[in-house]
């Protein structure tokens, strides 16, 4: 072929990519089928929302349906009370082991927290503000724009899991210094195929991590010898490429609650896999396959960011929940490595309450009954 006719080829192929990504543009701005909640620069919370889901063929160890909805704030739970300066108000933040997407309301641990509380404490009102897949960086987006400006008393961060590996997060928000960077940045922001492709690209990423959610069969799961030299390597992307940047997002987190009149409260991931053996199914959990590696390499990373958790809570005098050493490796309370049964809701929900209970008792006594 002749470089002409390879060039106007060319120009004819990029051409027709162009218009189909326009004609995705605008069909995507009249209907997008899809529910995308994170914008590279913001949040979009689904409000008033209702999603009834048939776990049937997917879950036997939920319900066979699940009644999830949001209130007019985004959140799950009751909306706000008309005395909300009035009350002992308390949000929960973190990713899906938060939001507890496939457990119906009244069953996640956030709303089992509210009732636990209230036998012990008046005019109580818990919003589960949880989003599938969120880091820390997406907190700091939903505090800013959202939290401060209803100033609850208490937030509770359960935090760490979705930070795994995210590195520095900010350096992508940071605005270029050329003006026609600038511009394009703005007209990419605002782009539906562009915001399309980031949640296409998370959703692949957090399948490949094994993030998603999907039963779990301990017993056929099989085991995996962790090869020591490629694990050093990774231990070491991650102590200088991810955990850094992680606990500055922490700071920050805490910062922006407390200038506002917030407090903070720090609460570790969780896991079944780890040191032990499962007493449901006799499964070592340390040896378990689990993606591409196994239950004790996997368990090492999610320490590095629990540890980072447990660090900055205690520089800061903020109450630490270690939900990540209190909580059984047991798979009655886990569907899968990280998301919760009804009895693993439940058990969660118990934990925090006692460890809540007297901090609240004590920077919050009016509240006490």
């Amino acid at each position: 072929m002749k470089p002409h006719s390879l060039l106007k080829n060319l120009g004819v192929l990029l051409a027709g990519c162009l218009v189909a990504l326009i004609v995705l543009e605008v069909l995507l701005r009249a209907y997008n089928p899809l529910e995308i909640r994170f914008r590279p620069d913001r949040i979009v919370l689904p409000v008033n929302k209702r999603y009834v889901i048939d776990n049937a063929g997917k879950f036997t160890k939920l319900p066979p349906a699940t009644l999830h909805t949001k209130n007019r704030l985004g959140f799950r739970g009751q909306a706000p009370p008309r005395d909300f300066r009035d009350c002992l108000t308390i949000i929960t933040i973190g990713g899906s082991t938060t939001e507890c997407f496939y457990l119906s309301d009244g069953r996640t641990w956030p709303d089992l927290l509210g009732e636990n509380l209230s036998r012990d404490f008046n005019r109580v009102w818990v919003n589960n503000a949880g989003l599938d897949g969120a880091t820390t960086y997406r907190h700091l987006i939903l505090m800013e724009d959202y939290v401060v400006t209803l100033r609850p008393k208490v937030v509770l961060f359960l935090i760490g899991i979705n930070d795994v590996g995210a590195g520095n997060l900010e350096a992508a928000a940071t605005p270029p210094e050329h003006y026609l960077r600038r511009r394009w940045r703005a007209l990419l922001y605002r782009s539906e195929v562009y915001a399309l492709g980031q949640n296409l690209s998370r959703y692949f990423l957090a399948q490949s991590r094994g993030l998603h959610h999907t039963q779990v069969d301990l017993r056929t799961a099989g085991t995996l010898d962790q090869p020591s030299g490629a694990a050093s390597r990774m231990w070491r992307d991650y102590e200088t490429g991810s955990l850094p940047f992680f606990a500055a997002r922490l700071e920050k987190l805490v910062k922006v609650c407390r200038d506002h009149g917030i407090e903070p409260v720090l609460i570790t991931q969780p896991t079944l896999y780890g040191p032990g053996v499962d007493p449901v199914t006799g499964v070592d959990l340390e040896a378990m396959k689990v993606g591409a590696h196994n239950g004790r390499f996997m368990f090492q990373v999610i320490d590095l960011y629990n540890g980072v958790t447990r660090q900055v809570a205690q520089t800061n005098g903020v109450l630490l929940i270690d939900l990540a050493r209190d909580l059984p490796r047991d798979s009655a309370l886990y569907y899968d490595y990280l998301h919760y049964t009804e009895p693993g809701a439940a058990a969660v929900a118990g934990i925090v309450a006692r460890r809540l209970k007297p901090f609240l008792a004590a920077g919050y006594p009016s509240f006490k009954k």
